[in-house]
């Protein structure tokens, strides 16, 4: 009898532990504070323009914003922050990726999954936190088409980001990536998706509509180079079933 108490009462202590909220969290919520956080309940850092507060996840030297803490969203090698970690934002395939309060209310999941409900894109709460964080706190966020990009690239008519032309296969954000939500056939921005918006052959945005007026649209650092299809009407243009030579003609030297 003695063993079955010991054994409720750890069981118990272990879902308090489990459940528990932060200090940090149970203030931010008591004061209606803007906020990340884990979905393991660790708290990510308040989203506030006081780049000072120690809290803050813009403060380089906090625990939030160093690009060395364990806590930081910004810490390539962390769980909360790397390509990898099981609970960070930049993971394409985290199904546990930390979540946005403003105001104290749950926004949604930032990350890079495109398949997470109630999705917040990881690059767009990215670029809104560190370029307009006013309008952040309001609630307003680009679509990744609207954020500024570098190199050469996709983009659709409607301003979504269909993946980069570096040929590295590696590369998170490149066609070539066959696990990469531009290069995978499955992916719902994958031009190489038959039966998806930008890759079927009946879309209007797609490379490989015969007719279409509004394929896809090869971007140097956000200027016109050439369209991506098969309609030979439209000038300049690039075969999108030779894009992947193209790019390893054109593109390569800028990549390295």
């Amino acid at each position: 009898m003695a063993d079955s108490d010991e054994t409720k009462e750890l069981l118990e202590k272990m879902l308090q532990a489990l459940y528990a909220k932060s200090a940090a969290e149970q203030s931010a919520e008591a004061t209606g504070d803007s906020y990340l956080i884990a979905a393991d309940k660790q708290y990510l850092g308040r989203i506030t323009e006081n780049v000072y507060d120690q809290q803050s996840i813009l403060n380089t030297y906090g625990p939030f914003g160093s690009l060395y803490s364990s806590t930081s969203i910004f810490n390539e090698y962390s769980q909360y922050g790397g390509q990898y970690g099981v609970f960070s934002l930049n993971n394409p395939y985290c199904q546990s990726p930390p979540q946005l309060f403003l105001r104290g209310r749950f926004v949604g999941n930032v990350s890079a999954n495109q398949y997470v409900p109630n999705r917040i894109s990881n690059k767009a709460f990215l670029a809104a936190l560190k370029h307009d964080i006013r309008a952040l706190l309001r609630g307003e966020m680009p679509k990744d088409g609207g954020i500024k990009r570098e190199g050469i690239y996709l983009q659709a008519q409607d301003g979504q980001f269909l993946g980069n032309l570096n040929p590295n296969r590696f590369d998170q954000d490149s066609i070539s990536n066959k696990f990469s939500p531009y290069g995978n056939k499955f992916s719902q921005t994958s031009i190489f998706n038959k039966f998806s918006t930008y890759g079927g052959q009946f879309s209007q945005l797609s490379p490989f509509n015969r007719i279409s007026n509004t394929p896809p649209r090869i971007l140097d650092g956000g200027k016109f180079v050439a369209y991506l299809t098969v309609n030979t009407m439209k000038t300049p243009r690039v075969d999108p079933n030779e894009v992947m030579e193209w790019a390893e003609r054109n593109v390569r030297k800028r990549f390295g």
